[in-house]
This record gives structure tokens, C-alpha cells and sequence, in this order.
């Protein structure tokens, strides 16, 4: 099994130094459904579905994301084994191993399997231009047909709004590539995803949610499930990964990435939420997360110790986006960091930023004398601008990678 030992590491040696023999000892119990009328399925294994906005496709509440996936084709197995019904990659995931380790991982059980993949538009990208990386994720997956295809970091309403990309959308689900489509979106989430439910012209839409950011998208989850759009979640450990660890979180009375699973599911607007998960242990332990009854009592508890934790913490809010008069390209950085300290994806954090253009990234930051992005959290910016570029800056550029910008980060 190819680990990723530096994030691996990390989270277990936190969850030792907390009290989560609770946690451990769980096991598989009926699921995660603090809303009894809901109607939400489960499967035989005790995983719990529900309807992904107006595609009437019920789905797996947890979903597997496959940005780390290289070679794991057994964990995918599991993930099957274990109720897992929704899978997300995109082209440029592992310079396109993503896409192939999943389609090894599903030959056989393609029918078991809701998958997702991405493709990418300025906006004007040519419906040709589109189709053909459709034709080639295929290829990669070794299926006829996805069954939902995204717009891949969406930052503007103009890709929202893009003639081209419909066009495109409309000719590969006459011809049977595609069922739905949907956008993912980092920056400007907000304005992004009330664009997508105004122009109810996608099924779905991917989108950060966890309990540093709930009280500002949280509305917006609940417009779009007004309108019948499907809301997929990720970032939903990001106020585990971001915060002080050891500290914060330390005395809770479960597995803090798993109540921040649970955190996110007991939204009913929440169709599902994806987590990355390329190694037996995290699939296990996010899977009991999933599928494990949890009291109002214990996630009060964790999104106190996530308020605590908020200050000083960047929230990929978007805040920054636009402050800086140099153009510095503040919060895709930041989510480099994110990947690098939270995650322990070290080369993927590297790569993500060295992609950025140079006249974007953080090496006009020790030029500066007076930073002019304010965090309203706290972050000290040039701070972590300056450690940014330390770390990440050393090795040579990929400017042949389809996923070019940071800001494509799943």
C-alpha cells in the first residue's frame, strides 16, 4: 500500500495524544442521520445515501476524493466494499494517475459507482478544446461515460455564464459521455455559487464547508438545495488541519477529522461530503465517521473547540483575494500552505505553486515593506507569504501540466 507517510504520520500521532478510545472502538453502527425524515437510504453496509439535487441519484454521504490517488486501486475496492458511491477526480489529479488508478479500481463494479471528473474554462475555452479532455479523461478512467462533469476551480461568473462550456456539456451528454454537470469553485465561492443556481444550468456544484466557514456558506447550501442543486462538500478537515492540533482540539471526546465529518453531514443541505482518502486506515476512520451516530452535544462540543481555533487561522475565505497592489496571488497560496503543513503534501504543495505564474507568487512579498491584504481572522500575511516562497519556491516549473494554477486545488 503506498502511503502518504507524512500526512499519516501527522494525524496519528495527534489522535495519540488525545482521549478517542471511544473513537477507536466504534466500530459499524447504522449511520450518521440527525434528520429522521429525510428519508435517506442506506446501504447494506450501514452507509447512509441522499439525493444529489434534481439528478434524483442517490449517493453515498461520503465520497472518495482521489487527489492523492496513485496505485491504490485496492483501497477503491474497499471504498466500494464499504458503501463508498461517490468518486471524485479531475485530469490533472497526480498528472492524470488519478484518473487511471480509479478506473483500475472500479473495472468490474463501474455500475456500483457514481464518478465525477473536471474540466477546465477561462470562459472561453472552445467546446472542441472541452470535449477533447473529456475523450481523454475517459480514456484515462477506461469508461464510456462519467456521470458528472465540473467546470474544475471556477473564479468568475463569466465561467459560470460560458456559451462554449454549454455547448460542450450538451454534445457529450447527447452522445452519452456525460449524465450531469456541475462547477467546483475556490475562490469568490459565494458570488460563484449563486451564479451557478441562477443560471439553473447545472445539476451540482463542489464547494468548501466545514465549521471555520459555516455561518458564510451555509445560506448558500441552503439556496441551492432550494433550487435542486446538488451540493458536494470538500474541505470539510480543514479547521483540524489549519488549526494549533495538539492544543485546540486536545481533550475532545472523539476523533476530531471525524467530528469534522459529522460536523458537515448534519446539514441536511448537504448532499455529500468528499474526503481524500488513499490509504486503508484514513478510508476506515472517515468511513466510521459516516456511519456512526453522533449527539448534538459532541459537535456543539467540536465546533466550540473550532471557534477557539478560528482566530489566526486562514479560512480560505477569499478575503484577501484582489488586496494585494502587486497582484500577489494571496489565497491560493495560502491553500499551498494548507496542503504542505495540514496535509503533509509537500511535493503537491510545491508543484501547486511553482505552477503559479512568477509575477503572481509570493517572492514580491520581500520586497514589501507594508503588507496591504487584511485577514479578518488574524493571519499575519506577509508572514506566511514570505514562509510560502521559503518552502515551496526550490525546483523546476511545470508548464505542461493541465492543472496550472493553484486555484484548481480539489
Amino acid at each position: 500500500m503506498d502511503k502518504q507517510s507524512g500526512a499519516n504520520e501527522s494525524r496519528r500521532g495527534f489522535l495519540r495524544t488525545l482521549a478517542v478510545g471511544a473513537a477507536g472502538g466504534i466500530g459499524i453502527a447504522a449511520g450518521v442521520d440527525l434528520s429522521p425524515q429525510s428519508g435517506r437510504a442506506a446501504t447494506q453496509s450501514g452507509m447512509r445515501c441522499r439525493l444529489l439535487g434534481r439528478t434524483n441519484v442517490k449517493v453515498s454521504q461520503l465520497g472518495m476524493g482521489t487527489n492523492r490517488l496513485k496505485g491504490q486501486e485496492a483501497v477503491v475496492k474497499r471504498a466500494l466494499d464499504l458503501g463508498v458511491r461517490y468518486f471524485d477526480t479531475a485530469e490533472c489529479y497526480v498528472d492524470g494517475n488519478s484518473e487511471i488508478t480509479l478506473g483500475k479500481g472500479l473495472h468490474g463494479r463501474r455500475d456500483e459507482a457514481f464518478v465525477a471528473t473536471k474540466w477546465h474554462t477561462d470562459g472561453k475555452t472552445l467546446a472542441a478544446e472541452l470535449l477533447a479532455s473529456l475523450d481523454a479523461s475517459l480514456k484515462r478512467l477506461a469508461m464510456d461515460h462519467v456521470d458528472l462533469i465540473q467546470i474544475h476551480g471556477a473564479e468568475s461568473v463569466e465561467q459560470v455564464n460560458s456559451d462554449e462550456l454549454m455547448t460542450a456539456f450538451t454534445r457529450a451528454r447527447d452522445a452519452g459521455k456525460v449524465r450531469f454537470n456541475g462547477v467546483s469553485m475556490h475562490e469568490n465561492q459565494v458570488e460563484v455559487a449563486r451564479a451557478v443556481i441562477k443560471s439553473g444550468r447545472f445539476d451540482a456544484m463542489l464547494i468548501s464547508y466545514n465549521a471555520f466557514i459555516g455561518e458564510r456558506v451555509g445560506p448558500v447550501l441552503a439556496e441551492a438545495a432550494k433550487a435542486g442543486v446538488g451540493t458536494i462538500i470538500m474541505k470539510s478537515l480543514q479547521p483540524v488541519h489549519g488549526a494549533n492540533e495538539s492544543e485546540v482540539f486536545k481533550g475532545l471526546s472523539g476523533n476530531p477529522y471525524q467530528r469534522a465529518i459529522q460536523w458537515v453531514l448534519r446539514n441536511p443541505s448537504v448532499s455529500t461530503v468528499i474526503v481524500g482518502m488513499p490509504t486503508f486506515d484514513e478510508l476506515e476512520e472517515n468511513y466510521q465517521a459516516a456511519t456512526t451516530p453522533v449527539t448534538k452535544a459532541e459537535l456543539d462540543e467540536f465546533h466550540a473547540a473550532a471557534t477557539m481555533a478560528a482566530v489566526g487561522s486562514c479560512h480560505l475565505c477569499g478575503a484577501c483575494t484582489g488586496q494585494c497592489p502587486e497582484g500577489v496571488k494571496v489565497a491560493q497560496i495560502m491553500r499551498c500552505l494548507l496542503y504542505h503543513d495540514g496535509y503533509g503534501e509537500t511535493e503537491h504543495a510545491a508543484e501547486l505553486y511553482r505552477d503559479l505564474p512568477a509575477s503572481v507568487t509570493a517572492a514580491a512579498c520581500a520586497l514589501c515593506s507594508m503588507c496591504r491584504p487584511v485577514c479578518p481572522w488574524g493571519v499575519p500575511v506577509r508572514e506566511r507569504m514570505l514562509r510560502a516562497h521559503s518552502l515551496l519556491a526550490q525546483g523546476p516549473r511545470r508548464d505542461d501540466v493541465a492543472c496550472h494554477h493553484a486555484s484548481t486545488i480539489g
